[in-house]
C-alpha cells in the first residue's frame, strides 16, 4: 500500500511520476496526431483535447515554478493571477496546432521531473503555496501523478478508468471514499462496483448512468 510521501519513499514517488509523465505524453503523442484529433472533444464538458493538454502543461509549469522558487527560499502561487490567469491560458492554449500541443505537454512535463529530481529529499517537507492553500511541497508528487492519470482518461484516446495502475487506485481510493460523507451525505457506494469502477464514479469519470449522481469532483 503507498502512503504519503516521505523521506524514505520520495525516489519511488519521483520514478512513478516520471513514468506516469512519459507515458502520457508518448500516448498523447501517438493518438493527438493532428489537429483534427486536438480539435475532438475530451471527456471534459465544453473542452477539447486541446484544453486538457494545455491545462496538463500549465499545471506541469506551476508545479515547477513552485519548487524552483521555493529551492531559491520565495514562496509563489499556485496561479499567481488566480483562477482568471488559469482559465484564461487554457484557453489561449487550447487551439494550437497539435504539434504544438505535444510539443507544449513534453517539454513541461521533463521541466518538472528536473525540478522534482533537483529537490534535496530533506526539502519535500516545505510549504508550496497550492489553489488550496499552504500545504508541504510533497504534495506536489500526489497532485501530479493525480492529473496525470486522471486527464489522461479525459483526452478520450483509448485509456479508461480501468487501465489505471493498481497502485493509483489503491492510493486515491481510501481518500476519495474519506471525503464521501461530507461531499455527499447520505450517498453509499454501490456494492457492485469493483474497485477502479468505484474510483472512477467518485472523480467523475464513470459511464454508468444507473450510479449515484455526486457533487462536481473539485
Amino acid at each position: 500500500m503507498i502512503g504519503t510521501p516521505d523521506a524514505e519513499s520520495i525516489g519511488a514517488w519521483l520514478v512513478r511520476v516520471r513514468d506516469c509523465e512519459n507515458a502520457l505524453v508518448e500516448h498523447a503523442a501517438e493518438r493527438v496526431a493532428d489537429d483534427e484529433a486536438a480539435r475532438a472533444p475530451s471527456l471534459l464538458p465544453g473542452w477539447s483535447r486541446g484544453h486538457v493538454l494545455s491545462h496538463l502543461a500549465r499545471h506541469a509549469d506551476a508545479l515547477s515554478r513552485m519548487l524552483e522558487q521555493a529551492a531559491a527560499g520565495v514562496l509563489v502561487e499556485q496561479y499567481p493571477g488566480g483562477p482568471e490567469q488559469r482559465s484564461a491560458e487554457i484557453e489561449a492554449g487550447a487551439g494550437r496546432s497539435a504539434g504544438a500541443l505535444i510539443a507544449d505537454l513534453r517539454s513541461s512535463a521533463e521541466r518538472l521531473v528536473s525540478a522534482m529530481e533537483a529537490t534535496p529529499p530533506a526539502e519535500w517537507n516545505r510549504p508550496l503555496r497550492f489553489r488550496a492553500g499552504e500545504k508541504p511541497a510533497h504534495q506536489a508528487l500526489v497532485s501530479r501523478w493525480r492529473e496525470a492519470q486522471i486527464h489522461r482518461v479525459d483526452l478520450r484516446i483509448g485509456y479508461t478508468p480501468q487501465d489505471w495502475p493498481v497502485d493509483f487506485v489503491e492510493f486515491l481510493l481510501p481518500r476519495e471514499l474519506e471525503r464521501l460523507p461530507d461531499r455527499a451525505p447520505g450517498v453509499t457506494v454501490p456494492a457492485r462496483l469493483t474497485e477502479s469502477e468505484c474510483l472512477a464514479w467518485l472523480l467523475g469519470r464513470s459511464t454508468d448512468t444507473g450510479l449515484p449522481g455526486l457533487p462536481a469532483w473539485p
